[in-house]
């Protein structure tokens, strides 16, 4: 069993809408054992309640504002003012900076999704709340909540490829990750043509990314989503 208490570290940040200074946790690299990778990213760990996605999103517990580090680094007047009004007016002191379990790491993204919402954080960030919601409830195995935000997050990654926005929002996001991942949250939503689509777009990237590892992905994916449209067809024409 790994030690909580070392393998948390106190993070200190400061409130990019109010600027105050709170503690929040974090997760040493050091301290995980991966065990599985799910095909849309999702990792499962061996102590599954040192995963980072629970510590992800940081709350300041003086005026409420929930945001992750990809959020705009600084907060425009009229941000400022639309927090003020929904979020900081409203809030009750509520401390997030010690040990989450999943039900607190839930609404500390809901929290944050509220915020990117209301101040108009680029659609890259937005996706990548939603899609970590839904893990969370994959590992309470919350399927009907799971796929709820996975269509809310493919909705946001097809904008932020429209846009192009992925570039300033996740720094470890490529055009040809985004256009798989796109493919694989609607290929888990069974919206199969749509999946095979964006796989495809994914594949004409092959001879000229370095990234061979999403390639194979994309490939096996897109062979598996054929499959898949095949049986939903065939099941149809019986039913």
């Amino acid at each position: 069993m790994i030690d909580k208490v070392t393998a948390l570290y106190d993070k200190s940040c400061v409130c990019r809408h109010c600027q105050a200074t709170f503690s929040t946790k974090r997760i040493r690299s050091g301290a995980l054992t991966m065990i599985h990778r799910d095909s849309d990213f999702y990792t499962t760990f061996k102590e599954q309640s040192l995963n980072p996605i629970l510590y992800t999103v940081n709350v300041c517990p003086v005026c409420g504002f929930a945001f992750t580090d990809q959020f705009t680094s600084k907060l425009a007047p009229w941000q400022k003012q639309i927090v003020e009004e929904h979020i900081s007016s409203k809030w009750k002191t509520k401390n997030f900076g010690s040990i989450r379990k999943v039900p607190e790491a839930i609404v500390s993204y809901k929290l944050a999704i509220y915020a990117a919402e209301l101040t108009n954080q680029p659609h890259s960030v937005k996706a990548g709340l939603y899609l970590r919601l839904a893990w969370l409830y994959r590992s309470q195995a919350n399927l009907a909540q799971e796929l709820r935000f996975i269509a809310i997050a493919v909705e946001e990654y097809e904008e932020s490829y429209i846009h192009s926005d992925y570039r300033r929002g996740d720094k470890e996001m490529t055009e040809v990750k985004l256009l798989y991942l796109i493919g694989e949250l609607y290929r888990r939503l069974q919206k199969f043509d749509l999946a095979i689509k964006y796989f495809g777009k994914a594949l004409s990237f092959r001879n000229h990314t370095i990234e061979s590892g999403i390639i194979r992905m994309a490939h096996d994916q897109w062979q598996l989503t054929r499959e898949e449209f095949k049986e939903k067809k065939s099941e149809q024409k019986i039913g």
